[in-house]
């Protein structure tokens, strides 16, 4: 068995790095922040970085992405391999297409920010395996037609209706992944309840 399988089998398993609360306002303080202790450490790779799929950036200042993805570079061994990543309770405006770079993303925490336009949502049809998408506490919910479930579509979604009628209809014999606008995870103590382990297909622990 190969050290990566062995390494990208460990960081399916491994808790989420967890930010949250940590009243970041730029994503490359992440580099001199330290991330929440958690019950499980996270192991890391022989070169010092940490193996897991999922990220916890929940209930911060966030109001821009500038650097995610060379900051996930210098943190993670394996960052296009991130399942999940909880954004919410921040304050961004728009969603970032650096997010649309990462194809393994099944779950994104998006609720409880300033997003106001609901083609902001068209950018993630690109992403292939997105099941979970929460969205609530943002402005577009009083945007008509919002409760509707989607479907991700691909990145030429021009057909889309913004009528409030049935939105994002697959064509004829196209299959296309189901993504759902849920209802904000329950907010604990220590932030947001992370989504169900089927939802970011992980395995059982």
């Amino acid at each position: 068995m190969s050290v990566r399988w062995d390494c990208c089998k460990i960081s399916l398993q491994a808790p989420p790095l967890d930010y949250s609360f940590r009243g970041i306002s730029f994503i490359q303080d992440l580099l001199t922040e330290e991330p929440r202790a958690g019950l499980k450490v996270i192991k890391r790779s022989a070169g010092g970085k940490l193996l897991t799929q999922a990220v916890r950036l929940n209930n911060n200042t966030i109001n821009e992405l500038t650097d995610f993805a060379s900051t996930m570079e210098q943190l993670l061994e394996y960052p296009n391999e991130l399942s999940w990543i909880d954004l919410s309770f921040n304050d961004l405006p728009t969603i970032d297409p650096v997010l649309t770079m990462y194809p393994n993303l099944r779950a994104l925490n998006l609720h409880g920010n300033s997003i106001q336009s609901l083609s902001e949502v068209d950018k993630l049809a690109v992403l292939p395996r997105l099941r979970t998408l929460t969205l609530h506490g943002n402005p577009i919910e009083e945007e008509k037609g919002y409760r509707w479930n989607q479907r991700a579509q691909p990145a030429n979604t021009s057909g889309r209706g913004r009528d409030g009628g049935r939105r994002g209809e697959p064509s004829p014999g196209e299959q296309l992944p189901l993504c759902h606008l849920l209802p904000a995870p329950r907010k604990t103590r220590l932030g947001t309840q992370p989504p169900p382990q089927e939802s970011i297909g992980s395995q059982s622990l």
